[in-house]
């Protein structure tokens, strides 16, 4: 595989439309303040922009992307990370997105060094690079960053129930403690698959390389393995809420999902669980098992809430598999990613 490079001047110019999306649920203040001075920004460029919150719009200009080789079609995703996410899904491979980080946690964009800054979606639409990330798919739904079940799913799940208008760190504080105070830590049937194309830790490097060679690999067997956990993390990228360093060594483009579990299904366990991940110590736990998989399949016997970027989505059962190269970001200038860039889509 190449690793591409800036575009072109002749890719500069190239007939382009950008479709400002914005969340109407994302932002306050002067961060929404910028989309305005995108699009007219972008204008003055010469490039065609339009901004709109309407899912049927998306869909309209992403359909006439496809039928039209002389156009490109940039998204841009002025929100949090379930609006990059929402975007991703309806996109194909091709389009490029450019985060405009305005929700609450905003990880996918702080782990790739995105702005809400007008200027600089500017430069990044007009100068940057762009590059594939993998993405993963739970129960027919997109995500980016990470799903799990569990205590923290319900602690979004009451966060969601709870919720009037714009959602701030502190919103979480209550149900925090109604979750410590209450939630009982059932056990959880987790099952993963592993394709043969997956590589050791040894060689990370390498497949960090060739992610999108040995997608296109086709896989003739694969390896499994069983647990029962009480509380479930499936990370693409290695981010989370407020900072938390759940898993370190999630890399989103290496065609796996890195799995985290924690097996004890107790309240002391779950305190202790808690204070480990606040402290950064919940990888030396013995109970604490991590894996690298392709596919992830949990289900209960009792009801057991599940998250995906941060969204309540519902309850298990729940079947997740990973989409290597899925996603085509269009990275800042000032990104870099040396031999792990993907040919300009």
């Amino acid at each position: 595989m190449t690793a591409s490079t800036h575009p072109s001047p002749d890719a500069a110019i190239k007939p382009v439309t950008v479709l400002v999306c914005a969340s109407p649920k994302a932002g306050r203040g002067q961060g929404r303040e910028e989309i305005p001075k995108l699009v007219a920004s972008l204008t003055q460029h010469g490039i065609n922009a339009v901004m709109t919150d309407s899912i049927q719009v998306i869909r309209e200009h992403i359909g006439r992307f496809q039928s039209a080789a002389d156009h490109s079609l940039i998204l841009v995703a002025c929100g949090g990370d379930g609006t990059i996410s929402l975007l991703a899904d309806l996109a194909t491979a091709e389009i490029p997105i450019v985060p405009m980080p305005m929700g609450t946690e905003n990880l996918l964009s702080r782990h790739f060094g995105f702005t809400a800054s007008a200027d600089d979606v500017v430069q990044t639409i007009l100068q940057g690079h762009d590059y594939r990330i993998d993405a993963g798919l739970a129960n027919g739904r997109l995500f980016l960053v990470m799903a799990s079940c569990g205590f923290d799913a319900e602690v979004v799940r009451d966060v969601h129930l709870r919720r009037r208008g714009h959602i701030q760190r502190l919103s979480y504080l209550r149900p925090i403690l109604r979750a410590v105070s209450r939630y009982r830590f059932p056990q959880i049937d987790l099952r993963i698959e592993r394709d043969e194309h997956d590589f050791g830790d040894s060689q990370a490097a390498a497949k960090r390389e060739s992610s999108q060679v040995a997608a296109a690999a086709a896989a003739t067997s694969c390896s499994e393995s069983s647990w029962q956990p009480c509380w479930a993390m499936v990370f693409n990228i290695p981010c989370y809420g407020g900072g938390l360093r759940i898993e370190p060594d999630a890399i989103e483009n290496d065609c796996l999902l890195d799995v985290i579990t924690f097996c004890q299904g107790t309240i002391l366990s779950g305190l202790r669980y808690v204070a480990g991940i606040f402290t950064g110590r919940h990888l030396g736990f013995a109970d604490v098992k991590r894996e690298r998989a392709s596919r992830v399949f949990m289900t209960s016997k009792t009801r057991v809430a599940y998250q995906l970027d941060g969204d309540y989505v519902g309850r298990l059962p729940l079947e997740i598999s990973t989409l290597p190269g899925r996603v085509c970001l269009r990275m800042p200038v000032t990104a870099d990613f040396s031999g792990r860039l993907s040919k300009p889509a």
